[in-house]
């Protein structure tokens, strides 16, 4: 008989690296005693798993308010305040039923004039080679497909979007990187048996098997050759175990989210139930209404609390190495069950350390685990804006309405004027003898109260780091010089520099785990499909092995201030200056015309060239072709001469005399293909005079040539 009791104790000590050794061995070789010790083990994984969340939570709420605030303020819902003594967000009052309470929203074009301007930026990832040898450019090549392609794949463009969004208005984003069992093609289908207990909860799924002309107590789960997956995630989902400390210093972090039923099962082929959580996610504003008031946000995409339904909250805990678990650790699990109990899936550091999967996006940095929202800054300001502007409407109720002014029980049914007020035309009713009502006299506006409003919004410019030019498209009113506008848009971009800083170190990290998963994971030969140089589509096989370097950047584009116009303006005058013009012959070549198309952005203009980049083209597969010993064939409708000047200017390269070490016959092939080539120039040329000849007929005579016109 087994003592469950005593199993429970030598688990808990087991799990936190005490215990009597020989007494766990004694105990698991008997099997009932091996499940006791799991289940026991389980039990005080999870106990652990649940204490550290709330212990996390708890040290965090204050943070989070802030974060609450600000995505309230820039939803338009300001009359909003933190209450550290309930330690929620609670309504500010109201002081007066007469009070004006409008909300002037300043915050939400200043921070989305912040996103235009960074939503500019392209931030294309980048593979550097190691050394300069061949292998180490022949790996960054293909490193710089696989970072296009999982990009594309995972539609990076648009989550690069809501990052801004969630970074704008709680000062960080979190991206978290991972090889996923679930993801890529699927390669395979496995039949599982349900438990009784699984069945118990499925019977509905039973009886539509048995309509499916299934087996009723099986379910399947199908099998995926496994791909990166790279997902964004909310600051409201991520516990550091130390919030003071930058996320690479930090040893544990928990990831707490909710999935839906079908996804845990998927994942791990555990059966839970689902239930309804609150969370902040990404949503459209047209399902809420954040606060009535001028300004305030009524459309479009926005960032709030939303009910999700049927999901389960899982927590992941991720531990780097330390003496007692070398690989570190990940621990999966809800409130119910285990999933996941061992070391870190993957090494994802670049000499094989382990680090953890995340990389947070800072919007304002700092030395901290989660970074500032500049909506902090504004707060305060945006505050003192709503009174004033507040205040101003108040004083334009009391002008246009009036204030009466009489004596004491000098009117008739006082009680009425009070609620219902005076109607214009309306009959004034008081005691006769009694000194006539009249409205009282208001002083003016003081001028100071519209001098502060716009002394406000000029600090809060400042403070986003954003101008009128780029929030209202509108040059200020003493500005007139061309240079001094596209100084502000320039400066606008300056100030913007520093997040948009952050932003490309934050993606490089995550393009290097990219890579580096791609190398531990990928054991057999895979395609990589990418779009190369003039539109042609690529592929590309590689396994793991063939990732060398793992140098990643963002490539930088200082351009992303200027408007097309302004882009456009500047290759009219650089075409006007001639640098797109052939050295020789002073006029502009089919290569300048295609490059002056492609960045004045005309769209498909450029296609009066079609015909020499399909030539071009073709003879860059003829030359990858060759450059790995494959011989080419010439074709009659080959142009010889642009041809001959592709496998010429080829073989200058440094790729091509490195592959020329290793194999000396490639360039025998070349010199064979380029002298087909010329002699299929010369032929075509002979012919060509051959036929001009013949269509002007000649006359002999003293032993000259006499052309004459030909006979009609």
């Amino acid at each position: 008989m087994i003592d469950f009791g005593k199993a429970g104790q030598l688990a808990k000590s087991l799990f936190s690296g005490d215990g009597d050794k020989s007494a766990s061995m004694i105990l698991l070789s008997d099997e009932e005693g091996r499940l006791a010790v799991q289940e026991a083990f389980a039990a005080e994984v999870l106990l652990d798993l649940k204490k550290k969340f709330q212990k996390r939570q708890t040290e965090r709420s204050l943070l989070e308010l802030v974060w609450r605030l600000s995505v309230n303020f820039y939803n338009g819902n300001q009359f909003t305040t933190i209450d550290a003594a309930l330690n929620d967000i609670s309504e500010i009052p109201v002081l007066a039923d007469w009070e004006e309470r409008n909300v002037f929203n300043e915050i939400a074009p200043n921070v989305e004039a912040r996103f235009a301007i960074l939503s500019k930026r392209k931030n294309n990832m980048k593979n550097r080679p190691a050394s300069s040898s061949g292998e180490d450019r022949t790996s960054a090549k293909i490193g710089n497909k696989i970072l296009a392609s999982t990009k594309r794949n995972l539609n990076m463009s648009d989550l690069q979007q809501e990052a801004n969004l969630i970074s704008g208005l709680t000062g960080s984003a979190v991206w978290k990187t991972g090889w996923s069992s679930t993801k890529g093609k699927v390669i395979g289908i496995k039949k599982m048996k349900l438990t009784e207990e699984e069945s118990f909860k499925l019977s509905i799924y039973q009886y539509e098997n048995e309509l499916l002309g299934l087996e009723p107590d099986v379910v399947y789960q199908k099998i995926y050759e496994g791909d990166v997956i790279t997902t964004l995630r909310s600051p409201f989902e991520i516990y550091p175990e130390n919030l003071s400390l930058p996320c690479r210093q930090n040893r544990r972090v928990m990831h707490s989210v909710l999935l839906s039923p079908d996804e845990v099962f998927d994942t791990w082929g555990i059966v839970e139930e689902g239930k309804d959580y609150e969370t902040y996610k990404i949503m459209n504003s047209d399902d809420r209404n954040y606060g009535s008031g001028v300004s305030g946000r009524m459309y479009g995409k926005t960032y709030g609390i939303t009910k999700i339904h049927n999901v389960v909250r899982v927590y992941e805990e991720y531990e780097l190495p330390t003496p007692r678990y070398p690989h570190g650790r990940l621990i999966i699990g809800s409130d119910n069950y285990l999933y996941h109990y061992g070391p870190l899936p993957d090494a994802m550091g670049e000499n094989g350390e382990y680090v953890l999967p995340f990389d947070v996006q800072q919007s304002l940095k700092t030395d901290g685990f989660f970074g500032k929202s500049v909506i902090e800054r504004m707060i305060p300001l945006q505050i003192n804006y709503n009174a004033i502007k507040n205040r101003i409407q108040d004083y334009i109720n009391r002008v246009t309405i009036g204030v009466l002014e009489a004596e004491d029980g000098t009117l008739i049914d006082e009680d009425y004027y009070r609620e219902e007020g005076i109607a214009p035309g309306e009959i004034l009713l008081y005691q006769r003898g009694a000194k006539a009502p009249r409205f009282m006299e208001m002083p003016p506006l003081p001028p100071e109260l519209s001098a502060e409003a716009d002394r406000l919004l000029n600090a809060m410019d400042r403070l986003s780091g954003v101008s009128q030019l780029s929030k209202q498209s509108m040059v200020p009113t003493n500005v007139t010089s061309g240079v001094a506008i596209a100084g502000l848009a320039e400066q606008d971009d300056t100030r913007i520099g520093l997040e948009a800083e952050n932003i490309k170190h934050c993606l490089a990290s995550v393009g290097k785990k990219w890579l580096i998963l791609y190398r531990n994971n990928v054991a057999y030969p895979r395609m990589v499909k990418d779009i190369g140089k003039n539109d042609e589509f690529e592929i590309s096989q590689f396994i793991g092995n063939d990732l060398t370097s793992f140098d990643v950047f963002v490539e930088s584009e200082p351009e992303a201030s200027d408007t097309l116009s302004q882009r456009r303006q500047k290759v009219i005058e650089l075409l006007n200056s001639g640098l797109f013009n052939d050295t020789t012959t002073g006029n502009i070549t089919n290569e300048g015309r295609i490059k002056v198309f492609e960045m004045l952005e005309l769209g498909d203009w450029e296609s009066f060239t079609e015909a020499d980049d399909d030539q071009q083209r073709k003879a860059g597969r003829e030359n990858n072709g060759m450059i790995v010993g494959e011989p080419a064939r010439i074709r009659d409708f080959d142009d010889d001469v642009i041809h001959i000047s592709m496998h010429n200017n080829f073989r200058l390269k440094a790729e091509y005399e490195e592959a020329l070490m290793k194999n000396p016959e490639i360039d025998h092939i070349f010199e064979q293909h380029v002298s087909e080539h010329l002699m299929s120039l010369q032929t075509k040329s002979a012919a060509e005079q051959k036929m001009q000849m013949q269509n002007i007929p000649a006359e002999q005579g003293n032993n000259e040539m006499v052309f004459t016109e030909p006979t009609q």
